[in-house]
């Protein structure tokens, strides 16, 4: 297939080692995607994430690809080889094609097959083993369905936790290889099993799995990322939103990419409103950043504090929505004071569209310690910890007209902060008397 084409040759022209250092931030999604949509739509597309895993599907004793267990936002996904979970989540389809729809930080969508008590592995066992996995089978039938259904579907996320079968594994994820499909693994413990079943599956199709997700909480709280390293895949390691307070998480995940090779981290579960995604994942983006820029791109610089304190992000040119400044570390309404290079001006707006929030803006020329500017009515105005959204770009390149350098004695020209000027620069605003000029305006 395509699908393999293209991972094959990336192997062949990278490296495998190259293809597979990915970095970046996960989050489990539970049946509240769907109970509570479209909200939480709008909230995985601003987290900061860079890929989420959906939670979960099921495989039945008879094939049948369920979700939850029926009910509103449950049901059968894929039955006899036909995408059926339309007739009961009508909005579904457009849901997952809308989490990747920029903006969005969402790059990469997962399944989950499997969990505590989870019997799909079981099924997927027997099911094999009576029928295999050609194209006349029901896996390969049901999972087709699925992939075209969903085609945003990037990868399967297997957490078996119970039946541990290598034989049937590695057949079913050369299956969903083959039908466009990664595997990632998410274990917490047996490493034997996971680690002959990486093996086994890369040898068979380079690059189809690409990442270890191992879980350090509950069953595998005592996990030492460490060891699983499997086939020398890069490990993302996880915590719950529950396990204890944000900051101790992230500072353990700082201490998993310092001390134990991790490249990224994960979250368990979103299934409720009752944390904040978007400032997990941008404190995760700090730690396993996807977006870099050099020191000559580099333009402006961004400070969760006042005083140049705090986080520092760098920035090179460009807009910069919700999302993409989630990704590149920087949480809503999180910017304190900035840098910004001679020659370049950055506009900071309190919407989440700049196009939609022209009123609704600041522009700084020059660094600021605080984020305070003087408004038309003389009264200083803080803009810290406002910003949604921003623009990053050079000082127009425009002059201004009908004005002249003045003689000596004639009236002096000054800029908004009580500069003299001797000579206005294209685009500077200056008063003069008691008239503001700026990019060609004239008298």
């Amino acid at each position: 297939m395509k699908t393999k084409l293209i991972l094959t040759l990336l192997c062949l022209t990278l490296g495998t080692a190259d293809l597979l250092a990915q970095a970046g931030s996960g989050v489990y999604v539970g049946g509240h995607i769907r109970r509570a949509r479209p909200t939480t739509i709008g909230t995985l597309r601003n987290s900061g994430f860079t890929y989420a895993i959906l939670f979960n599907v099921n495989v039945e004793e008879n094939g049948d690809l369920t979700v939850d267990n029926g009910g509103e936002a449950g049901g059968v996904i894929c039955h006899e080889g036909e995408y059926v979970f339309n007739k009961v989540q009508r909005y579904y389809q457009d849901d997952v094609k809308n989490l990747k729809t920029a903006p969005t930080s969402i790059e990469r969508i997962e399944i989950c097959i499997g969990g505590w008590e989870n019997q799909s592995y079981a099924h997927i066992r027997d099911l094999i083993n009576s029928e295999g996995t050609g194209e006349e089978s029901i896996l390969y039938r049901n999972f087709k369905a699925l992939k075209e259904a969903l085609p945003e579907v990037d990868a399967v996320n297997n957490d078996d936790e119970h039946c541990y079968d290598t034989s049937t594994a590695v057949k079913f994820h050369a299956m969903m290889y083959e039908l466009g499909y990664l595997t990632t693994v998410a274990p917490y413990t047996n490493k034997t099993f996971w680690n002959s079943l990486v093996t086994q599956l890369n040898r068979q199709h380079p690059g189809a799995c690409d990442r270890v997700l191992i879980q350090c909480y509950d069953g595998g709280a005592y996990n030492n990322p460490s060891d699983w390293k499997l086939g020398n895949l890069p490990v993302h390691a996880g915590r719950t939103n529950y396990q204890t307070d944000m900051q101790t998480s992230i500072n353990q995940m700082q201490t998993w990419k310092n001390n134990n090779g991790v490249v990224g981290g994960f979250v368990w579960v979103y299934n409720d409103e009752s944390w904040n995604l978007n400032q997990w994942a941008s404190a995760m983006n700090r730690i396993f950043p996807t977006r870099t820029v050099s020191n000559a791109d580099a333009v402006a610089t961004v400070y969760g504090d006042a005083d140049y304190q705090g986080y520092a992000v760098r920035l090179p040119v460009g807009k910069y929505l919700t999302a993409d400044l989630a990704v590149w570390g920087i949480a809503q309404k999180d910017i304190e004071s900035l840098k910004v290079r001679d020659g370049y001006q950055i506009t900071l707006y309190s919407v989440a569209d700049p196009v939609k929030g022209e009123r609704i803006k600041h522009t700084f020329t020059e660094d600021s310690p605080k984020l305070e500017y003087v408004g038309s009515n003389g009264l200083t105005t803080s803009y810290a910890n406002r910003t949604l959204s921003l623009i990053i770009e050079k000082i127009p390149e425009v002059g201004i007209t009908g004005v002249s350098t003045p003689a000596s004695g004639e009236e002096q020209l000054y800029d908004l902060n009580g500069r003299r000027i001797d000579t206005p620069r294209q685009g500077q605003v200056i008063i003069k008397g008691n008239k503001k000029y700026a990019r060609n305006t004239t008298e």
